[in-house]
């Protein structure tokens, strides 16, 4: 896989750096018990639907739910404990969404991080990818092939954006007769801004 080619969002970066920073490093460590402590949330479970209060920092899971689905609505409620204010009851649609979509992306990015992804031997048939990652990271199996689909979604892209600069760098240098000196200046900027395009990425 070419996993270099992968760029991640400003969201990912953020929970990313925030699992490194707390010694989650890899899937063994990718327990919601050990992340609600980490992050100081309560984590209580009782025979109620499951939710969240930002205030007070802690995250009621229903007691009768099973794991893959308890572990989904936990990432799902800490994203809005880590980052939203507000009771949604009392909030606009549009800004209710918003913090919706956001936790939408949270828990792929939370539930399977992409940089313990990287580390792993992933099966190159999709199938037996899917049923690997739904075990590694304990999720369920149509999580792990939407995450498995955005992850590659991204490196093609990246992988095509890194082409059509290379090809662009090379018919430039053969159109333009330029030094070997003036060439290496140019390859050098271009790998420059190649660097600070990496953190400029779409959810």
């Amino acid at each position: 896989m070419l996993v270099s080619y992968y760029k991640e969002t400003p969201l990912e970066q953020w929970i990313t750096t925030k699992y490194l920073d707390h010694g989650i490093i890899d899937p063994h460590h990718n327990d919601i018990e050990r992340i609600a402590d980490s992050f100081g949330v309560d984590l209580l479970y009782e025979r109620c639907p499951s939710f969240s209060d930002n205030e007070d920092r802690v995250i009621f899971l229903n007691k009768d739910a099973d794991e893959l689905t308890a572990r989904i609505i936990f990432f799902h409620e800490l994203c809005h404990v880590l980052r939203h204010a507000g009771d949604q009851r009392f909030m606009s649609q549009q800004f209710k969404r918003a913090q919706e979509q956001e936790a939408d992306q949270f828990v792929l990015y939370a539930a399977i991080p992409f940089f313990m992804f990287a580390k792993l031997p992933v099966p190159d048939h999709r199938h037996e990818a899917i049923s690997y990652l739904s075990d590694i990271f304990r999720v369920p199996l149509d999580l792990a092939e939407q995450r498995l689909d955005q992850i590659q979604r991204r490196m093609l892209h990246g992988s095509l954006v890194a082409a059509a600069r290379e090809a662009d760098r090379q018919k430039r240098n053969q159109e333009t007769g330029w030094s070997s000196e003036t060439k290496r200046i140019l390859d050098q900027l271009d790998r420059q801004l190649g660097k600070k395009e990496r953190h400029v990425t779409c959810e």
